[in-house]
């Protein structure tokens, strides 16, 4: 059994921060990797049209072989609904689904959800090109399939890909780029090696550090700035780990003559792999934004959390950042391990202490697979059980998920709402400059305005109750954005 016609289905999350969050890159993999391998592929963003009508009409239309649908875990239970019309729709198209939610709950998801016929788990590039060519399943590894009983299989974790330099970097020819926001994720490494006991990325990507050399990287900048892209975004977690690659990734752009980037680093970066050597020749090219994983205002926290790192060793990356101008904005959880309200005190009164843009405090959400998790259900902890709130929970929902009995439930609500409340008024200014910084550089140059006219513009679009006039120019400077491109190429 092979496949030779693929549709990449982006799924929705309805009502939720990760509505049209930007170009969906792991998917963009998928498909060039499909491509590659001379396999016909289609890409439909159900997050972009919200219309299940249209999604069934293009199946209709393409005549897929197989279809594939990659998702979190957070409203899985929506797309599984999903999965299901479309399983009813068109009964004899088989269904695999990827993403972060397959690799996390693994057989459970083909057991709660009929319609899935293949789970593909951890990174799926070479598991679903092998399952497209007609390899058996069973000889398949990081597939999940259904037996010729219809008992579900498992065929083991696929071992991670070592040199990530072998899989194609995403073009997006199947993807409408006019529809999302101008600005590029590029990914540069994969892997976390630390043992954060909150975080679920290892169980997705794994502990191995993988990273990409530094001249495909530059050539992908290259890629994406002669096709008129001036914003970029890392989407690593670990982009300088090793700072000799940074360095040359900015001697590349620099080489290059890559001028006007402005690109951000907003997954964040550990303050123990920076230095003020490093941020400086990092400003120099482009970079403008960091964000800081400080996760607890103390050294207690941070162990009990096992970070991995000192308080004085974040505030001194922190000072380093913002005295060379960077826009900084940081990271904090609320109601980890052992935590009372002064531990979250003591994290504003850190965050306090610098002129940063953006400081947001987590609701903690303990993801299977974790350390928090077991350690939350060992000490039955849970005010809302996992079945629940895996499906609704969120990071910017003031719900807390579980409690102790040195921080119970209504304190936690009052310490996620006194430390965001104070963020908002602390940032207000920064985060103003920011905006305006970028707005500025964005009329500059898609227009070539400067001078006292550029900063009236942007002025006025950063005034707060100016929302909608504020949103209808951004509308407007990308369609003649992209018009602009579109003609150019």
């Amino acid at each position: 059994m092979s496949f030779d016609k693929i549709l990449l289905i982006n799924a929705d999350y309805p009502d939720s921060h990760y509505f049209h969050a930007g170009l969906p890159v792991g998917l963009g993999y998928i498909s060039e990797v499909l491509s590659a391998a001379g396999l016909d592929n289609q890409v439909f963003d159900l997050s972009l049209e919200r219309d299940i009508r249209k999604l069934e009409g293009v199946i209709t239309e393409y005549q897929p072989s197989l279809i594939g649908y990659s998702l979190f875990t957070f409203r899985h239970r929506y797309n599984y609904s999903v999965m299901e019309r479309i399983r009813n729709a068109f009964p004899s198209t088989p269904i695999a689904v990827g993403g972060p939610h397959v690799s996390t709950l693994r057989e459970k998801v083909p057991k709660d959800c009929s319609a899935v016929d293949f789970g593909i788990t951890l990174e799926g590039e070479r598991t679903l090109v092998e399952l497209c060519e007609g390899k058996e399943p069973g000889q398949v590894k990081g597939l999940i399939y259904r037996d010729d009983e219809g008992d579900i299989r498992y065929t083991g974790d696929r071992e991670f890909i070592r040199n990530l330099d072998e899989i194609p970097i995403p073009h997006y020819e199947k993807f409408d780029l006019r529809r999302y926001p101008n600005n590029m994720d590029i990914v540069t490494s994969r892997g976390c090696p630390y043992s954060c006991i909150y975080c679920p990325v290892k169980s997705t990507i794994g502990k191995t550090l993988r990273v990409r050399a530094p001249e495909p990287v530059v050539e992908e900048f290259e890629y994406w700035y002669k096709a008129g892209y001036r914003d970029f975004s890392i989407a690593d977690d670990n982009f300088t780990f090793y700072k000799d690659r940074v360095y040359e990734i900015c001697d590349g752009l620099e080489k290059k003559g890559l001028r006007g980037l402005r690109i951000s680093c907003g997954n964040g970066v550990r303050a123990d792999k920076v230095d003020y050597d490093l941020l400086k020749r990092m400003k120099e090219v482009g970079f403008y934004y960091l964000a800081f994983g400080v996760e607890g205002g103390n050294d207690r926290i941070l162990k009990n959390i096992k970070k991995g790192e000192k308080i004085e060793t974040i505030r001194r990356a922190i000072k380093t950042a913002c005295d060379l101008d960077y826009h900084v904005g940081l990271f904090f959880l609320v109601g980890s391990p052992h935590e009372t309200m002064e531990d979250v005190k003591d994290s504003v009164r850190l965050a306090m202490e610098y002129p940063i843009c953006e400081a947001l405090f987590y609701n903690l959400v303990p993801f299977p697979n974790t350390e928090l998790y077991e350690w939350v259900r060992e000490n039955n902890h849970f005010v809302v059980q996992p079945e629940d709130y895996l499906n609704n929970a969120s990071h910017w929902v003031n719900q807390p998920l579980f409690e102790t009995p040195e921080f119970p439930y209504e304190e936690r609500k009052k310490a996620y709402h006194y430390a965001n409340a104070m963020m908002r008024k602390h940032t207000k200014r920064e985060a103003r400059k920011r905006q305006t910084w970028l707005i500025k550089h964005k009329f500059h140059d898609y227009y070539g305005i400067s001078g006292p006219l550029l900063s009236l513009l942007a002025w006025v679009y950063t005034i707060p109750f100016l929302h909608d006039i504020r949103e209808k120019m951004l509308a407007f400077i990308r369609r003649n954005w992209q018009s602009k491109r579109t003609s150019n190429n």
